[in-house]
């Protein structure tokens, strides 16, 4: 009796380890895909791989019409879930410069919040086009 309690509990807690884990992956591959501002300047490439493509600014310069294209390529993401709140932490470097900065994040439908945890503020970024 005491073994088949055990082999229960084994398998009850490997089922449950193996729903949080499929929970988290599925609400950060919501993030995946190129999430622009409002005006298509700022915004983010979220891959699978773990990735991120960070665009600072992306505009024509007048007058001249040259095309300014400020993109970090090389950036890396990590999701969590913290009592509910799902966190994506985003590290990159700019320059000598080294940016690491968490944000409460949400998606809804192709809108994309971020909340900087240090300060509150919060971005909107739009749906582009997803991986």
């Amino acid at each position: 009796m005491k073994k088949a309690i055990r082999i229960i509990a084994v398998i009850l807690a490997v089922t449950v380890m193996a729903l949080s884990f499929t929970a988290c992956a599925s609400q950060s591959k919501k993030l995946i895909g190129k999430w622009a501002d409002s005006a298509g300047i700022t915004g983010y490439e979220f891959k699978e791989d773990g990735t991120v493509v960070v665009t600072l600014a992306n505009f024509t310069i007048p007058i001249i019409n040259q095309n300014f294209n400020g993109k970090v390529d090389d950036g890396v993401y990590t999701t969590s879930k913290t009592d509910g709140v799902d966190y994506v932490t985003i590290n990159y470097k700019v320059l000598t410069f080294d940016i690491n900065k968490t944000y409460k994040y949400a998606v809804d439908k192709s809108t994309l919040t971020l909340t900087d945890t240090d300060n509150n503020t919060q971005l909107t970024y739009f749906l582009q086009s997803a991986e």
